[in-house]
């Protein structure tokens, strides 16, 4: 049974790995407006329905990296030292989410360009990346809620992390210059979390 679920996994991974290639690629040769569904599940090499499976747009996939950048911010909560306050862990979570989002291995960057254009484009954000970014929010406040269990700074908490998280997404598709932005996101964040202490 757990050799069954752990294929399925794998399997699961490989596809949606299939289904991001063949995006980015045609993302960035034609632009998100002139690629279809269509031709993403055919570069990818799979059914129209295989791709629902996996993202609920095709401008989610510009936001692939979402999910996995959020546990590994979650999992910088563990190397705390015990004395460690509320404001230090929002800043350390942040602090992991600013490096991946510059480190090139992370494949992030690639598509930035692209993500910004859609947001300016669309004067706001896709409501379908509201919903992630609020699930990415809402996870992130779990993990710190657990490692920080008194209800009574539950509330800054969520306000330090919303505050830092809206800095940096409003940054992040504000620059125009794509060397410009993880400095910019950085600052932003930092301006953010001043007034919680951080």
């Amino acid at each position: 049974m757990g050799q069954q679920i752990g294929v399925r996994a794998r399997r699961r991974a490989e596809t949606r790995g299939a289904i991001v290639r063949a995006a980015t690629r045609l993302f960035l040769e034609r632009g998100v407006a002139a690629t279809s569904i269509d031709d993403i599940a055919a570069g990818a090499g799979i059914a129209r329905r295989t791709f629902f499976l996996h993202f609920p747009s095709k401008e989610d996939v510009l936001f692939h990296y979402l999910e996995g950048h959020v546990g590994r911010a979650a999992e910088a909560l563990d190397g705390l030292p015990a004395q460690a306050s509320p404001a230090q862990g929002v800043a350390a979570v942040m602090a992991v989410l600013v490096d991946l989002f510059e480190d090139p291995a992370a494949g992030t960057d690639e598509l930035a360009d692209l993500r910004a254009e859609l947001v300016t484009t669309a004067r706001g954000l896709p409501a379908s990346l509201v919903v992630r970014l609020q699930r990415a929010q809402s996870d992130l406040v779990g993990a710190l809620r657990r490692q920080f269990p008194d209800p009574a700074g539950w509330p800054l908490i969520s306000a330090h992390l919303g505050a830092c998280m809206g800095a940096a997404t409003a940054a992040a598709v504000a620059v125009e210059r794509p060397e410009a932005r993880a400095a910019a996101i950085r600052d932003a964040v930092g301006r953010a979390g001043a007034g919680f202490g951080a």
